[in-house]
């Protein structure tokens, strides 16, 4: 019983820690600009028992961006599952990940912009993501395909399309006033409703 109460107080603290760090980023920080000492003083912490859970502030980064993007593809999951009510599946998940990305700005803004990055520590780990996303939505498509009976070509390239659409707009809107977001928002649906459609079509050709 000790064991298990310590193993929870572990898992507790760490996520304080991560907590701690996504609150600050939230708040306009860029990452950068933390420091070890800073997050574990926000946690309640001592700077060594930081080391504990983390080897360092990028161990760090690395594992807010792999939750985030864990609650990223556990919500669109939920989107597709939901859509199936006859609301349009593209527009449902543009507005639910957009609506999300201003929801947690903070870290959409570190994965969007440190996945341009040449230098960053966290660049591998925002492209896997994206790579991760990329599959996952080309494995819908094709399911997607067969329940419709509708002929899909090239649905991998179709997804990686359509994903990195998502992104790009993401980075735009990240420093769009609130009152042009929603043209932005209206372009990324034409857009993937434009690559579904033809990628719909070379499937027919095929």
């Amino acid at each position: 019983m000790l064991k298990v109460s310590r193993k929870k107080q572990k898992a507790e603290t760490r996520q304080k820690l991560m907590d701690a760090t996504a609150a600050e980023l939230a708040s306009g920080r860029s990452f950068d600009t933390l420091s070890l000492r800073e997050v574990a003083k926000l946690a309640g912490i001592a700077p060594t028992s930081f080391y504990r859970h983390f080897h360092d502030m990028g161990s760090l980064g690395l594992a807010l961006i792999e939750e985030h993007g864990e609650t990223l593809l556990t919500l669109m999951h939920h989107v597709r599952e939901q859509a199936s009510g006859g609301h349009s599946l593209i527009r449902t998940s543009v507005e639910t990940l957009f609506d999300y990305n201003f929801a947690n700005q903070g870290m959409s803004r570190m994965i969007l912009l440190e996945s341009m990055s040449r230098h960053s520590v966290f660049r591998e780990a925002a492209e896997k993501l994206f790579a991760t996303m990329s599959r996952d939505l080309a494995e819908f498509l094709v399911w997607d395909a067969k329940k419709r009976v509708v002929p899909l070509g090239h649905p991998q390239l179709a997804a990686n399309s359509m994903v990195a659409i998502l992104f790009t707009t993401g980075i735009a809107l990240l420093n769009t006033p609130a009152e042009d977001r929603g043209r932005h928002v209206e372009a990324a649906i034409v857009q993937l409703r434009m690559i579904m459609r033809g990628a719909e079509a070379m499937g027919r050709e095929a």
